[in-house]
């Protein structure tokens, strides 16, 4: 299941630059490029940070309070579902914009470093692939490279996102790519989650 392939398709559909071409389109918009991209730099930089905590701490703080790799595979499983639930059903109440511009720090840690580049989901993707890892040699050279790309990814989109939202045609694109994506969630959601029964012996292979 754990093939270099699978981890980087988690880790496009939980932390790649789908998802964050509209979300910080939206919350820079009217904002100068030289704003903006300080917000990616210093955004991505605190992204960084934090996959770099949850890879390095997570392994250890799972021990500590004796979570066994089925439980996470599960709770992973269910964040998942929950995750593509949300895409597929979005919550349409208006969003109340703060009155005053805050600075690029202030955006960069929240919401750009988490949740938009580094959401909930993601980090339950890091937490399984580090807890698997031990069991398959070499693996925790392909999350690396995995996370590497994935923020490269990101920081390319929200640097230059002035150019992206402007290419005609984009973002319905990005909308019928995203349909897709969100099922191909689902379906992985449940696969993860029925690997932990296998696992445990509940359901046969």
């Amino acid at each position: 299941m754990y093939k270099e392939s699978f981890i980087f398709t988690i880790f496009f559909l939980t932390l790649g630059p789908i998802k964050i071409i509209s979300a910080f389109g939206k919350l820079t918009q009217g904002m100068t490029l030289k704003f903006k991209r300080e917000v990616a730099i210093k955004g991505i930089l605190i992204a960084l940070a934090i996959c770099l905590y949850v890879s390095l701490l997570g392994e250890g703080i799972l021990k500590k309070y004796q979570i066994s790799l089925e439980s996470l595979e599960i709770a992973g499983g269910i964040v998942l579902l929950l995750s593509a639930l949300k895409a597929i059903f979005p919550d349409l109440q208006p969003t109340n914009l703060p009155k005053s511009q805050p600075s690029a720090l202030q955006l960069a840690i929240s919401p750009v470093a988490s949740p938009i580049v580094v959401p909930p989901v993601g980090v339950a993707a890091i937490l399984i692939f580090i807890m698997i890892a031990p069991r398959h040699p070499g693996m925790e050279f392909v999350i690396a490279k995995a996370l590497l790309v994935m923020l490269l990814l990101d920081f390319l989109v929200m640097f230059f996102i002035d150019q992206i939202i402007k290419v005609p045609g984009l973002m319905l694109v990005l909308q019928i790519l995203g349909s897709v994506l969100v099922f191909v969630q689902v379906a992985l959601a449940i696969e993860a989650i029925l690997e932990a029964f296998r696992n445990l012996g509940i359901v046969n292979r």
